[in-house]
């Protein structure tokens, strides 16, 4: 995947991504023209397509968020 400024990616679901905010998350789903992310310190947040997100890894190979994800709409 290639990412810069100005370029809008093709996010997927488990998709692991860093914001500048909200560090690093899992894409949770994907509406229209907006992304719910699960943080691992802010919790979910839906943010729009065309924020400038970076592609992240997992904190682990293993990781599993605590909470229970929410439900697809």
């Amino acid at each position: 995947m290639r990412w810069g400024k100005g370029t809008l990616m093709k996010w997927r679901p488990a998709n692991w991504i860093e914001h500048a905010t909200f560090g690093i998350g899992q894409v949770s789903e994907i509406r229209e023209d907006k992304l719910d992310i699960d943080f691992l310190n802010h919790g979910r947040r839906t943010i729009l397509k065309s924020t400038e997100l970076k592609p992240s890894a997992a904190p682990s190979p293993t990781f599993k968020f605590t909470r229970a994800k929410r439900q697809p709409r």
